[in-house]
């Protein structure tokens, strides 16, 4: 037998305020539980994946830089040096190409404010709140004080979002069907009045670039 949601609201509205509460309080259990199936595990495990490849192509520039300057300082004749530090330079060369080719893969930054607003216009039952650029930092595990080459950037933004869970959900998957990539830094889903929720979304895009993000 097929139940309409007038009929699921008129059961609802049947309920003594604890019932209510009760069953308001188990709907949100299960949507976090489908929250964290469906977003939160995939986000994860591509945020871990994405900072290993980087982190070991970063790691493999910086000990190829450091082996061209130990052979600049050294005492091998001429011609020997000259082969030694073709070979680091072609071998430099072919990582930033890896690197280049995996910049390409990401939404450029100055789009990324465009991007976020065309695919909400899409989701009819979604209101936009609020959207910050945030200042671009170093990405990966080599993003530290002391690091004097970077070669990365994350260029991030804030969103919040107003609407039901599976609307938000929509918005969350159209972002990762887009050509270019779009990966999620954070996600805060907060049950407002169901079944209407605030979702804060960081979301970030990498580019070689320190540039600020298109507003």
């Amino acid at each position: 037998m097929t139940i309409s949601l007038e009929q699921l609201q008129q059961r609802f509205d049947d309920l003594n305020p604890r019932e209510k509460l009760m069953t308001v309080a188990a709907v949100i259990v299960l949507l976090w539980a489908l929250w964290d199936n469906l977003i939160n595990q995939s986000l994860q495990s591509t945020q871990t994946g994405l900072k290993t490849e980087i982190t070991t192509l970063e790691n493999n520039l910086l000990n190829q830089q450091q082996l061209i300057q130990q052979l600049a300082d050294s005492n091998d004749p001429q011609k020997s040096k000259q082969q030694k530090l073709s070979a680091l330079q072609a071998s430099i060369s072919n990582m930033q190409t890896q690197l280049g080719a995996g910049e390409k893969k990401f939404v450029p930054p100055q789009f990324m404010s465009n991007a976020l607003r065309d695919m909400l216009k899409q989701q009819g039952n979604l209101k936009l709140i609020a959207l910050e650029t945030l200042p671009a930092s170093p990405f990966g595990d080599l993003a530290q004080p002391d690091q004097q080459t970077i070669w990365v950037y994350k260029h991030a933004m804030k969103l919040t979002v107003q609407g039901d869970f599976f609307s938000t959900v929509a918005y969350l998957k159209s972002l990762e069907n887009l050509p270019w990539l779009i990966h999620w830094d954070s996600i805060d889903y907060q049950v407002k009045a169901y079944p209407q929720a605030e979702t804060r979304i960081q979301v970030y895009t990498l580019s070689f670039e320190k540039d600020l993000l298109g507003a």
